[in-house]
């Protein structure tokens, strides 16, 4: 597992309620959305200081990973993300030789590109992309998914589109956002199966403000899958009621 996808898995779970009778012990929770860095290739300078800022991973775009031996021990354990332009294993291996914890790839990656160990791996998502595509892609064990952001004003068609995203996937999604946004916002797109807000590397100034934003979120609830009360649909509750009814008038 990398350390990016162990961020999510501990960003996604939800928090426990205290327990016993004693003084609860006052903590700070842990953010429900991860905040992560993205800059360019030329700016490898900049990510010690987006780390040391508080993001949670750092993605470098379209960086040589050739040339970025040392950065990852600069981070301090933060995760490093190498964005590849038509990736394939060999630049896979060389990124993980540098220290990178996961990969950034797309459609036009080549396709031994992810056959490359030790290596988390996050798939830049097309706008259109048919569900059997998508059934299909949760094979391939990704870490996350990188969606494009709505263009204009979130609506709940847009929510239903990510919703479907990360239901026919079952992978968490990643998806860049204004330095500015508002924490309702925040919380729909965590709602919607995002688990990462990315910020772009020009406002990285408005990081410690967005971190803000992100930790006065109310904790995440428990996914309706996850509660232990069944929910039949109504044909087999039908059924099921129908059968009681032949049982008590033979």
């Amino acid at each position: 597992m990398s350390k990016l996808a162990d961020k999510i898995r501990k960003a996604t779970r939800a928090e426990p309620g205290p327990i016993g009778f004693g003084a609860a012990v006052e903590r700070k929770p842990a953010p429900t959305l991860l905040c992560l860095v993205r800059l360019a290739g030329g700016q490898a300078k900049e990510a010690a200081q987006a780390a040391t800022r508080g993001a949670d991973a750092v993605i470098l775009d379209g960086a040589d990973a050739s040339h970025l031996s040392g950065l990852a021990k600069e981070l301090g354990g933060v995760p490093l993300g190498i964005r590849c332009t038509k990736a394939d294993r060999a630049t896979a291996a060389k990124a993980r030789e540098a220290g990178a914890d996961f990969v950034v790839i797309d459609g036009e990656s080549a396709a031994e590109s992810v056959l490359e160990e030790k290596l988390g791996y996050v798939f830049v998502t097309p706008h259109e992309v048919g569900d059997v595509v998508l059934r299909v892609m949760e094979t391939l064990q990704l870490d996350a998914l990188l969606v494009p952001p709505p263009d204009g004003s979130f609506t709940l068609r847009r929510l239903l589109d990510l919703r479907r995203l990360s239901l026919f996937t079952r992978a968490p999604l990643l998806m860049e956002v204004a330095p500015d946004a508002s924490a309702s916002h925040l919380q729909a797109l965590r709602e919607s199966g995002v688990v990462g807000v990315i910020l772009d590397g020009r406002h990285l100034s408005k990081l410690a403000s967005l971190r803000a934003t992100l930790e006065s979120l109310p904790p995440r609830g428990r996914r309706r899958e996850e509660r232990a009360e069944a929910i039949l649909p109504a044909a087999v509750a039908s059924a099921s009621s129908e059968d009681e009814d032949d049982e008590d008038y033979p």
